[in-house]
Formats: structure tokens, sequence, C-alpha cells
């Protein structure tokens, strides 16, 4: 009898784990499935997960972005603060508590990312209307435009490059200040496709940056010169040596 009492017993564990399982995934998978989740969860397709470059994510959305992964954050810390107090009494295995946990953790690296786009974009923002102020005071004084551009021949060879190199070592005695050379982590992130084309740090006006531009129009290679920021294209005042950039099918 004490035999069959003690197989019956064992015989439930299977039964009364499975029952513990389910309702682990059922709280995590509820959470998912409420209107409330599912509402916060498009928003964010539409906006962190989207296809759009950061200059047409605006500010707004920006913040509906945020706003939107903190709600999906706070649902899941409520929810494992309950389980936590009933793991803490006893009721609720520890093991009970998994789920909850790695999906609070990931909804937490989703706000951070939503947190850090959205400041990206905020700078943008300011760096835009910093740009119309001043592209204004030039308009008004008739000074020269925030940006020129040379078309040449429409390519640029890493044999110029050897030449440009070469000729400038050759004129100033150093080294011709480089600041990107192909693809860069600040190209993806404005959406730029940054490959074959070159940033040299120097004012287009400088003594250098004159010379410069006289050698690329000389050899009919394309350039853009940047006087200041301009919003999405670049972040200060550079020669661009190259065609223009063009758009990443996907921004990072």
């Amino acid at each position: 009898m004490r035999k069959l009492f003690v197989c019956a017993a064992f015989a439930c564990l299977p039964a009364l784990f499975g029952q513990r399982l389910e309702w682990r995934q059922t709280v995590v998978e509820k959470i998912r499935d409420s209107a409330a989740d599912l509402g916060d969860a498009d928003v964010l397709n539409r906006t962190l997960y989207s296809s759009m470059r950061p200059d047409e994510l605006g500010l707004e959305m920006c913040g509906q972005m945020v706003e939107a992964a903190g709600r999906r954050v706070a649902r899941v810390e409520e929810k494992t603060e309950e389980v936590r107090r009933l793991v803490q009494e006893g009721v609720l295995a520890r093991n009970e508590l998994k789920l909850l946990e790695e999906e609070l953790a990931e909804r937490r690296r989703t706000l951070e990312l939503a947190r850090s786009r959205a400041e990206f974009i905020r700078q943008l923002s300011e760096m835009a209307q910093l740009e119309a102020a001043l592209e204004a005071v030039h308009e008004e004084e008739g000074a020269r435009p925030i940006q020129e551009k040379f078309e040449g021949r429409g390519y640029f060879s890493a044999a110029q490059f050897g030449r440009i190199l070469e000729a400038f070592q050759r004129q100033f005695g150093r080294a011709l200040p480089v600041s990107a050379q192909g693809e860069t982590a600040f190209h993806r992130r404005l959406g730029l496709d940054h490959r074959g084309r070159v940033d040299v740090a120097l004012l287009p006006d400088s003594a250098e940056g004159l010379w410069l531009r006289q050698f690329l129009e000389a050899e009919q290679i394309p350039y853009y010169a940047f006087r200041a920021a301009v919003p999405g294209r670049a972040s200060a005042a550079h020669i661009h040596i190259g065609p223009p950039s063009t758009r990443l099918r996907v921004a990072d």
C-alpha cells in the first residue's frame, strides 16, 4: 500500500511541473498578447525598427517611441515584482521568475536603444535649426554658400587618391588629414553609403583647402566643400572627395 502511494506521488510530479511551466509561460505571453502591449509593439515597429532614415523620424515620433518602450518595460517590471514576492514567500519556485526576468532584460535593452536613437535625432534636429539660422545669416551678409559642389568626371578611384596623397605631402610636408575613408559608423547612422569616398578635415577656404580644391578640379575629381555642418550630410566643415554618398536602403 505504501509503495502504491509513493508511485502515485511521483506519477503526479510531471503533471504538476507541466502546470507550473504552463503558468509561467502564460504570464509572459499574456502580457505580449494584451491590447496595450500590442499597441506599443506596433509603435516600435513603425519607429525604432522601421526602415526610415534618421532624418525622416521626427521628434514627435521619437517621443512616442521612447514612451512605448518605457510602458513595455513597466508592465513586465510590475509582474516580475509580483512573482518575486510569491517566490520570497515560498509560494512559487525561483524558476518561475526566469522567463519574466529574460523578458524584462530584453525590454530594457530595447528602451535604451530607443533612448539612444531619440537622442541622436534630437541632436540632428538641433543641428538643422542651427544650420538654418547660419544659412540665413550667410544670405543676409552675401557670404559664400555653406556647401559647394564640383562634379568633375563623376568618379573617384584609388589611383587618384594615391596621387592626391603624394601631391599634398610634397606641397605641405605632412600627410593629408583624412577624417573618414570609406564606410564608417557615423555615415551608416545617417543612412549614407560612404564607400569609395574620402572626407578630409580641411576648411574649404583655408590655404590647404583651396590648394586641394584646385588640385581636384585640375584632375576633374568630384568633391563637395562643406563650410559648416549640414543636417543629414556633414557633421562639420570638411572636403568630401568623390561622388555624393548615396542613401542606404535600410538605415541603422
